[in-house]
C-alpha cells in the first residue's frame, strides 16, 4: 500500500450538485465512549461521556478536561492510525465477503493550517495513511485518497465518493475520518486563543479524539435503510476570533443546497445534528442559519450533538455523525426519518447533509 494514496486539494465550492443517493451499508466508530459503534451509540443515546482530567494544564496549573481513549502507549501519527484501524475494522466486520482491493478509501483529515503549528506537512498525512493500512493488513484501491478539509470536508468527501461510484464504477467507497486534539501543539494554541473549556471560561470546547468509517454505495429511492439524499457546501466570511462577524450566510446557503438536491423541503426535516462544541460563535451561527432557511414563522428542530459526549473530534465529526445516525434513525428512539447534519470549519467552509431513513 506504500505510496498508494492521493491528496485531494481544496477547491472552489460548487453549486452544480447533481441528485444522487448514497446508502450506508455498514459503519464503525472508535471514540472516548466506545471502541466500536454498538457501544458508542448506546452511550450517546444515554448522553454519557468519559471526560477526565489530563496531564495538560492551564497557565494557572489547573488540569484540563479531555475526552481521551484510555491507551497511553502511543501518540502522534501512530495514535491516529490506531483509532482509524479500529473504526475501519468495526465497519468491515459486517461485510467480510468484500475484497477491499476493489474499494477506495477516502480519509477526511485535519486541515493543513491547523497542523502548521506542529511543523507538519503533507508527509504527515501519508504516514498516518500508510500506518493505518499496514496495521489493518489490507489493501485498498489505488484511487484511495486523503481529503485534508477538516469537519466541513464531509461534502467534498461525499462528492468524491459519488464520482468514484459513477465514473470509477466502484460498488462501494469507504469514507473515514480520524482526528485528535490531544497534543501539546494543539492544546497550547487553543489555550492562547481562549477557546478551551477551562475554569473561568465556559465558552470553549473539550479536546477529544475519534475515528469513524462508513461504507457507501449507490442507493435507489425505495431501498431500505439510511440514505444520504442531499448535500451542499458554501463559504462563510465570519471567523470565530471575531475578526469578521458571521451572518450565517455560508451555512444558510449550504443548507439550501442540501435541501434542493435532496428534493426535500425544510418542513420535511424532523431533527438536526451538528458539530456544535460549546463555542457560542457556532451555536449563534447555526441558530441564525436555521432562522433564515425555515419557512415563515420558523420551525424549531430538535438538536442532537455529539461533542457533549465525545468532546471536539474535528475531522472525524462528519463520518462519526453518519455512523451514529445509521444506528439511531432505525432505532425505536429515533428522532425521525428525515434529518439535517451541518458542519462548520474555522476557515469558513460550511457543509450540510440531508439524510432519510426508509423502513424495511
Amino acid at each position: 500500500m506504500k505510496n498508494f494514496w492521493n491528496i485531494l486539494g481544496s477547491r472552489e465550492t460548487s453549486n452544480d450538485i447533481q441528485p444522487f443517493r448514497l446508502g450506508i451499508r455498514a459503519a464503525g466508530l472508535c471514540c472516548a465512549v466506545g471502541y466500536h459503534l454498538d457501544a458508542a451509540s448506546c452511550a450517546l443515546r444515554a448522553h454519557m461521556d468519559h471526560f477526565q482530567e489530563s496531564d495538560f494544564r492551564t497557565r494557572l496549573g489547573e488540569k484540563l478536561l479531555v475526552a481521551r481513549l484510555p491507551e497511553i502507549d502511543v501518540w502522534g501519527q501512530a495514535r491516529l492510525a490506531r483509532w482509524l484501524k479500529f473504526a475501519i475494522m468495526d465497519c468491515l466486520q459486517h461485510t467480510p465477503e468484500l475484497d477491499t482491493r476493489t474499494i477506495p478509501l477516502i480519509w477526511i483529515a485535519p486541515e493543513p493550517a491547523r497542523n502548521s503549528a506542529d511543523g507538519t506537512d503533507l508527509d504527515w498525512y501519508a504516514q498516518v495513511f500508510d500506518q493505518t493500512v499496514d496495521q489493518l493488513g489490507k489493501q485498498f484501491h489505488p484511487s484511495s485518497a486523503v481529503l485534508p478539509q477538516g469537519r466541513a470536508g464531509l461534502a467534498q468527501g461525499l462528492e468524491h465518493a459519488i464520482y468514484l461510484i459513477k465514473k470509477g464504477k466502484h460498488p462501494y467507497v469507504l469514507l473515514a475520518g480520524v482526528d485528535s486534539y490531544l497534543d501539546a501543539g494543539h492544546i497550547t494554541h487553543y489555550l492562547k486563543a481562549e477557546r478551551l473549556q477551562v475554569p473561568g471560561n465556559s465558552n470553549g470546547f473539550i479536546p477529544g479524539e475519534a475515528a469513524a468509517a462508513v461504507l457507501l454505495h449507490k442507493a435507489e429511492v425505495n431501498d431500505a435503510g439510511v440514505q444520504i439524499v442531499g448535500y451542499g457546501e458554501a463559504q462563510e466570511p465570519g471567523r470565530p476570533d471575531g475578526s469578521v462577524p458571521s451572518r450565517a450566510q455560508g451555512l444558510s446557503q449550504a443548507i439550501r443546497l442540501a435541501l434542493d438536491t435532496s428534493a426535500h423541503q425544510y418542513s420535511d426535516l424532523e431533527f438536526r445534528i451538528s458539530d456544535q462544541n460549546g463555542e457560542a460563535f457556532f451555536s449563534r451561527e447555526a441558530a441564525n442559519a436555521i432562522t433564515r432557511v425555515a419557512s415563515s414563522g420558523g420551525q424549531k428542530l430538535p438538536l442532537l450533538t455529539m461533542a457533549d459526549c465525545l468532546g471536539e473530534i474535528g475531522a472525524a465529526t462528519g463520518p462519526a455523525a453518519l455512523a451514529y445516525l445509521s444506528e439511531l434513525m432505525p432505532h425505536h428512539q429515533s428522532p425521525g426519518h428525515c434529518g439535517l447534519l451541518h458542519l462548520a470549519n474555522d476557515n469558513g467552509l460550511r457543509c450540510a447533509v440531508v439524510l432519510q431513513y426508509n423502513p424495511t
